[in-house]
């Protein structure tokens, strides 16, 4: 004789029912300015420090330094539309994620540090910018001694940025580890 199954169900009211927890992607536009992002700090964080530091022949540093230039200088418009899409696009969920003060207070140094690199590298300038020789923008300060300020200011704002984004992503490297598809999120390929 078989026996008969009953099933078991809690019923919750609707206000007590949470959603099962679930990998939010980000919108496209922004996960492509994070990459952009990435490779563009990542590229001159490594460049121009070992420019810095390196006897480089007098022709690569200054490649290296209009490489740069151009680049951080196209990273200014983006920046702007990072702003609007990570305020027009937020996650739709937050992840449960227990270290969210953690979280958010890590992209805002992100986010400010980016800021300061950006505009002191624009204060600094001693001469036009020159972006990938297309436009020349006029360098905004002259006065040696506030251009030689901003230089210092943008070498300082430069270390701070790099150490947040060694902490980026070690913290993304950890999550990962502990089964957190964060990089699927932030990826164009979500399967």
């Amino acid at each position: 004789m078989a026996r008969k199954r009953h099933a078991f169900r809690l019923v919750l009211p609707i206000s007590e029912v949470k959603p099962p927890m679930r990998s939010i992607a980000y919108s496209t536009p922004r996960v492509l300015l994070h990459w952009i992002f990435a490779l563009v700090i990542i590229w001159a964080t490594v460049s121009g420090f070992g420019n810095a530091m390196l006897d480089l022949p007098d022709a690569l540093s200054d490649g290296i330094n209009f490489i740069n230039v151009s680049l951080t200088a196209v990273l200014i418009p983006l920046f702007a539309l990072r702003i609007y899409f990570t305020l027009a696009h937020p996650l739709a969920h937050a992840p449960d994620e227990g270290n969210q003060v953690l979280v958010k207070a890590g992209h805002l140094g992100l986010y400010v540090m980016t800021a300061l690199v950006l505009v002191t590298g624009v204060l600094m300038m001693e001469r036009p910018i020159n972006v990938f020789s297309l436009a020349l923008i006029p360098q905004p300060l002259a006065e040696p001694l506030l251009t030689g300020f901003f230089n210092t200011v943008h070498k300082a704002c430069c270390v701070v940025l790099a150490l947040l984004v060694v902490g980026h992503i070690g913290a993304v490297a950890v999550h990962h580890c502990n089964g957190h598809k964060l990089l699927q999120r932030m990826s164009l390929r979500r399967a």
